[in-house]
C-alpha cells in the first residue's frame, strides 16, 4: 500500500476510548496520536465503531452519546489535540460530533491511512472505499483462530483491510502456536510510547512491585484442536499466590473485575490490593502510580503464554519508560526484546523468586536497563516509524529507528576466506553480495535522498572506505539492519573509491536518512578519513568502524555501557582477527553462526571488560568530548598502520583508560583495504616507516602486542617444538616461520630464529 508523496501524510486513528474510558486505553490511544503527530503526520482521531458507550449512561434517559463525545473532546484537549477528532453516534440518532458527516467523509477520502486500532471498529463502506484501512490488533489469538477455522464473519471483517499488524510479534515464527491463514500476513508491531510523559515524574518512589489489570474475565476462551486456551488472568495470578511469602517483597495490585472474596484471598497471601483505575479523571493518578512503583510484577494470559505469541503489554511498556523494571510471565517476547537487565520473563515460581532477588540485588542496573529497552524498542518514533515504513508512508520527520527494509545478511552467507593476501572470499559469498549490491542499486533508482532525522543522533558511526564494495555492502547492511541499536547515524567517508562503492553509498543514502556520505577526491589514508568523519559526526558518542567488519544485533549497547564509566576513554569489542588480546577464538563459519556466537558471548560475559594497552581501530567507541580532548588522529602515518598505537599512547597520557569489552563481539575480516592497495613488500616498507615514526615520536621501542593463547594454539606450539627436536640434528640452526612468538623457539639442543627476520634482528 503506497500513498504518494504528501509532505504531511494524513493519518486517521479509529479508536474506542469512549467504549472503555479507562486510563490504560486512553494512554494507549494517546501514544499513537502524539507519536504520529511528532513524526510529522496530520493526525485525526475518530470513533466510528457503532458501539453504545454504556459507561456514559447513568440513567436510561441520559444522552450517553453526547457525554461520550464530550469525553473524547476533553481527552483531546488535555493532550493538545483540540479539534482533531470526530464521533459518529450510529445508534444515537446517527448524529456526528466534532465534524459534520460530510467533513468526516472528506477526511476519510483525504487520508493516507486509516488505522483500525485494537481492531475495535467494524469497517463501514466509507472506510473500505478508501482502500487504506489497516488492521492493528493489540490482543492476538482469537482472530487468528477464527480465520484459520474459516469463520465467515472473521474472514469478511478482516478481509477488507489492506494490511495487518499484531502485538503477537512471534506470528509465523517457529515455536509460535498462532495459526497462519494465507492472505492474512500479520506484521509484528508493539505499543509506541511517548517517552517524555513517563520520565522524571515528580512522585516519591515506594519499595512496592505493582501492576494494573483485570482479575477475572471468563470469556474469549479459544480452542485449537483439543486444547482450550484461557483469557482470564486470575488463573495465572493464582499460580503465584505464595510469591510474597517466598520473597518477603511488597506487592500491590490495582485490579478490576475483582470481587471482595478474591481480595480476601489475595490479602491472606500477602498481596496488597487497591481500587482500580476506572475513570477518565484518574489518567494522571494512573501515571503517578506507575512512576512511584519499584517495578512491575504481572502475569499474562494463558493464550499468549502457551502459544508463545510474543505479546507484550502496553502498560508494561510504560513501566519500562518510567525506568521501572518489569517482571512478567514469558509469552516469548524474549525472541524480540532483550531480557535480563530491566526485563525478566518467568514461567515458574522459582524463576519469579529469582527475578525478584536479582532485581533487589542490582536495582540501579535494572532501572537503566528498563529505560534503555523503552528507548530502543518502544519509543514512538521507532515503533511508528517502522509501521509507516511497512505501509509505504514517509512522514516529514523521519524516525530514528531502524528502517524495516534492511533485513540483514543471509544467515547462510559464509564468512570464510579463500586467501588472506589479498583477502578473497568464496565464489558463492561473492555472488550473494554482488546480488545484494545490485538489489540496493535497483531499489534506490529514481528515489530522492531520504530525509535525515530531525533530531541529532545519540551515536555517530564513522566508516572509512576505499574500494572493496563487497565488504562495505556487508558492513553497512549489518549496521542498518540492527534493530537493537540506539538512535545512530552512519557517516561513510569515501576515500576516492573507483569501483561501485560511490554508487552503493548513494543508493543507501537514498534509502535511509541515517546514512551520510563524505566524499574525498583520493585515498587520503585511514587517519585523515576518520578525522573527516569525526568532524562531520553529530552524535555525543562516536564509533570508528572498519568497512571489513560485520556487526550483530546488540553489538553497540555493551560498548556504550562501558563508556558510562567516565574514567574509560575508549572501548572496543572482542573480534575474530586483530593484533592483540582482543582477538579470541571464533568457531563460526556463517552469518547465522556469527550471530549465535556473539549473542552467547554477550550473555556469558555481560558487563565484563578488561584494561588493554592498545585498541586497534577496526572498532573503537568514545565520547565526542574524549576525541576532542585527545585530538585528531596523526595523519603523518600515511595510508595506515601505527596510528592506533599512537592514539592509545595519547589517550593514556590524557588520563583515560582503554577497555576491551568482553561482552561485545564484531567480526573483522582484516586487511581488506591495505591488502588490496599494497602488496606484501610495500606493506612491509610502510610498516617499517611508520614504526620508525612511532618510535621517534615517543622515544621508545615498539614491541608486538600480547595475544591470548588458546588451548589449541598452545598445543600446536608444543607439538612444533617436539617435532623440531625429533626431526632435526642436535646443534642445528632452526628457522621458524611465524609472527614472532619466542615460545616457538623453546626447543632443546638447537639454535632457533624467526623467519623471515628483519634487519634489526626481530
Amino acid at each position: 500500500m503506497t500513498t504518494g508523496t504528501l509532505s504531511a501524510p494524513r493519518v486517521v486513528v479509529l479508536g474506542m476510548m469512549s467504549r472503555i474510558p479507562v486510563p490504560g486505553v486512553i494512554w494507549q490511544t494517546v501514544h499513537y496520536l502524539l507519536g504520529l503527530q511528532r513524526l510529522g503526520c496530520d493526525v485525526w482521531y475518530v470513533e466510528d465503531h457503532g458501539m453504545t458507550p454504556t459507561a456514559f449512561f447513568d440513567e436510561p434517559q441520559d444522552d450517553g452519546w453526547q457525554r461520550a463525545a464530550s469525553f473524547v473532546d476533553g481527552v483531546m484537549r488535555q493532550f493538545g489535540l483540540s479539534g482533531r477528532w470526530a464521533y459518529h453516534a450510529e445508534h444515537g440518532g446517527r448524529r456526528h460530533f466534532g465534524m459534520s458527516e460530510s467533513e468526516l467523509q472528506a477526511l476519510y477520502r483525504s487520508a493516507a491511512v486509516l488505522i483500525n486500532l485494537h481492531g475495535s471498529t467494524k469497517p463501514r463502506d466509507e472506510h473500505i472505499a478508501t482502500g487504506k484501512l489497516v488492521l492493528l490488533e493489540t490482543d492476538p489469538v482469537e482472530l487468528q483462530v477464527q480465520l484459520a477455522a474459516g469463520n465467515k464473519d472473521a474472514l469478511e471483517y478482516a478481509g477488507v483491510h489492506s494490511a495487518f499488524f499484531t502485538f503477537g510479534e512471534n506470528f509465523g515464527k517457529p515455536g509460535c502456536g498462532l495459526p497462519v491463514t494465507p492472505g492474512f500476513d500479520f506484521m509484528p508491531t508493539r505499543q509506541p510510547v511517548v517517552l517524555d510523559f513517563w520520565q522524571d515524574v515528580d512522585v516519591p518512589a515506594r519499595p512496592v512491585l505493582t501492576t494494573v489489570g483485570n482479575w477475572r474475565q471468563l470469556h474469549r476462551e479459544v480452542a485449537i484442536e483439543d486444547q482450550t486456551y484461557h483469557w482470564s488472568k486470575h488463573l495465572e495470578f493464582l499460580r503465584f499466590l505464595d510469591l510474597p511469602a517466598r520473597t518477603n517483597q511488597a506487592f500491590e495490585l490495582a485490579l478490576s473485575s475483582c470481587q471482595p472474596e478474591d481480595r480476601v484471598l489475595l490479602e491472606a497471601h500477602g498481596w496488597e490490593t487497591r481500587p482500580p483505575f476506572l475513570t477518565a479523571a484518574s489518567v494522571e493518578d494512573y501515571r503517578r502510580f506507575i512512576a512511584s512503583s519499584y517495578g512491575e510484577y504481572t502475569v499474562a494470559k494463558d493464550q499468549n503464554i502457551r502459544l508463545h505469541t510474543g505479546w507484550f503489554s502496553d502498560r508494561s511498556a510504560t513501566y519500562l519508560a518510567a525506568g521501572r523494571p518489569v517482571l512478567t510471565q514469558d509469552t516469548g517476547f524474549g525472541d524480540t526484546l532483550p531480557t535480563g537487565k530491566g526485563l525478566f520473563p518467568f514461567l515458574t515460581m522459582d524463576e519469579a523468586v529469582a527475578a525478584v532477588e536479582e532485581l533487589r540485588a542490582n536495582y540501579a542496573v535494572h532501572q537503566r536497563g528498563a529505560r534503555e529497552i523503552a528507548k530502543e524498542f518502544f519509543a514512538a518514533d521507532v515503533v511508528l516509524g517502522d509501521l509507516l515504513d511497512r505501509i509505504g508512508i514517509r512522514p516529514t520527520h523521519r524516525h530514528m529507528g531502524p528502517a524495516s527494509r534492511f533485513r540483514g545478511l543471509p544467515a547462510e552467507l559464509c564468512l570464510q576466506s579463500v586467501s588472506r593476501w589479498p583477502l578473497r572470499l568464496l565464489d558463492t559469498t561473492t555472488a550473494t553480495v554482488d546480488a545484494l549490491v545490485r538489489s540496493r542499486l535497483r531499489e534506490a533508482a529514481g528515489r530522492r535522498p531520504a530525509p535525515a532525522p530531525v533530531q541529532a543522533p545519540e551515536v555517530s558511526i564513522v566508516v572509512v572506505v576505499h574500494n572493496g564494495v563487497r565488504f562495505t555492502a556487508m558492513c553497512l547492511e549489518s549496521l542498518l539492519a540492527d534493530a537493537d541499536a540506539p538512535a545512530a547515524e552512519v557517516v561513510v567517508v569515501d576515500n576516492g573509491s573507483t569501483d561501485e562503492t560511490p554508487q552503493l553509498l548513494d543508493a543507501l543514502h537514498r534509502l535511509d536518512g541515517r546514512v551520510r556520505v563524505v566524499s574525498l577526491n583520493r585515498n587520503m589514508g585511514f587517519a585523515k578519513g576518520n578525522n573527516a568523519g569525526i568532524a562531520a559526526a553529530r552524535g555525543e558518542t562516536v564509533v570508528l568502524l572498519n568497512n571489513d567488519t560485520i556487526v550483530t544485533p546488540g553489538w553497540l549497547r555493551p560498548l556504550l555501557a562501558h563508556l558510562a564509566d567516565g574514567a574509560v576513554g575508549l572501548v572496543g569489542p572482542t573480534t575474530s582477527r586483530t593484533c592483540n588480546e582482543a582477538e579470541i577464538e571464533s568457531p563460526y563459519r556463517t552469518v547465522g553462526e556469527l550471530a549465535e556466537f556473539a549473542a552467547a558471548r554477550s550473555r556469558a560475559f555481560a558487563g565484563r571488560g578488561f584494561d588493554i594497552g592498545m585498541l586497534a581501530m577496526f572498532c573503537v567507541a568514545g565520547r565526542r568530548s574524549t576525541f576532542e580532548q585527545i585530538g585528531a588522529l596523526d595523519e603523518s602515518f600515511e595510508l595506515g598502520l601505527f596510528e592506533d598505537d599512537d592514539y592509545a599512547m595519547r589517550a593514556r597520557a590524557a588520563g583515560f583508560r582503554l577497555m576491551c569489552a568482553e561482552d561485545a563481539f564484531v567480526h573483522h575480516f582484516g586487511q581488506a583495504s591495505l591488502g588490496t592497495v599494497l602488496d606484501s613488500e610495500r606493506y612491509d616498507d610502510l610498516f617499517n616507516r611508520n614504526r620508525a615514526r612511532f618510535e621517534a615520536k615517543w622515544s621508545t621501542k615498539w614491541t608486538p602486542h600480547a595475544r591470548r593463547m588458546s588451548e589449541a594454539y598452545v598445543d600446536l606450539r608444543d607439538r612444533t617444538c617436539r617435532a623440531v627436536e625429533e626431526l632435526t640434528p642436535a646443534g642445528a640452526n632452526v628457522l621458524v616461520t611465524a609472527k614472532g612468538d619466542d615460545a616457538l623457539l623453546a626447543f632443546e639442543g638447537r639454535t632457533g630464529g624467526h623467519f623471515p627476520g628483519l634487519p634489526d634482528g626481530s
